[in-house]
């Protein structure tokens, strides 16, 4: 259906690594790939599903790095991981089953929405009530974005995560991780059942975000998380500026 290049597929393997780091240290890197499938040819809502699959490995191979380590507690957590995974397969259906015509006039406000999510720096709550259910139903309507888009999600997970106000920052990015990694496995699944993939590009995301993860899971710490916003924010901003133009 799509005819993509070996020279493309390079192009995608490069963006694909340096999303998979993105993705896991700040968040974001989707607003790197995403534009860049729809320029080589992809349909919007194919280019939203391959893009969703490709990249599902990222944040699960960031985890490798802390599965020994004393960090958090990952079995506390799974809850919210199982409503954020709940609501992406809302979005995903959403996705699949809205016409095309109403996902490609909101493609560059939600490239807009996610820039600005991705320069607001979310602020932790210091709080001695804990409110473990207001912040499992925020993770279902953020999951329920990065089913029907995705770009931007993880910092959405992160702002409320640190909202939650039990974690520290550094346990925020592995808590999102864990989130994020069940709810872009469960849904691509539903985008590969779906008959939705891209599978050449699949493929070449799948191996290089999960590289690109390990990576970020690797050298968080000693990325700067300003600079990384700024830049992932400027090719959001620049993309809806395509999209509007194109």
């Amino acid at each position: 259906m799509f005819d993509i290049t070996i020279s493309e597929l390079l192009v995608v393997a490069i963006v694909g690594i340096c999303a998979g780091i993105i993705n896991g240290t700040v968040g974001g890197g989707s607003l790197l790939t995403y534009p860049l499938l729809v320029s080589i040819g992809i349909s919007p809502v194919w280019a939203a599903a391959t893009n969703s699959t490709g990249l599902a490995t990222g944040n699960m191979a960031a985890l490798i790095p802390h599965r020994h380590q004393k960090t958090v507690s990952f079995r506390d957590w799974k809850w919210h991981a199982i409503s954020t995974a709940f609501g992406s397969i809302i979005g995903g259906l959403l996705l699949i089953l809205l016409p095309e015509k109403v996902f490609e006039f909101l493609v560059p406000i939600l490239l807009v929405g996610a820039s600005l999510t991705m320069v607001i720096k979310p602020k932790q709550t210091v709080s001695k009530h804990k409110h473990p259910n207001e912040t499992k139903s925020l993770l279902v309507l953020s999951g329920l974005y990065n089913g029907y888009f995705g770009p931007g999600q993880g910092v959405l997970a992160m702002a409320i995560l640190l909202r939650d106000g039990r974690l520290t920052v550094q346990q925020t990015v592995v808590i999102k991780n864990l989130v994020l990694a069940l709810s872009n496995v469960v849904v691509a699944t539903l985008f590969i059942l779906t008959g939705h993939v891209v599978w050449s590009v699949a493929f070449t995301l799948l191996a290089t975000a999960a590289t690109g993860g390990w990576i970020g899971g690797k050298v968080a710490k000693a990325i700067n998380p300003t600079f990384t916003r700024w830049f992932v924010a400027s090719t959001g901003f620049a993309s809806a500026i395509w999209f509007l133009l194109k």
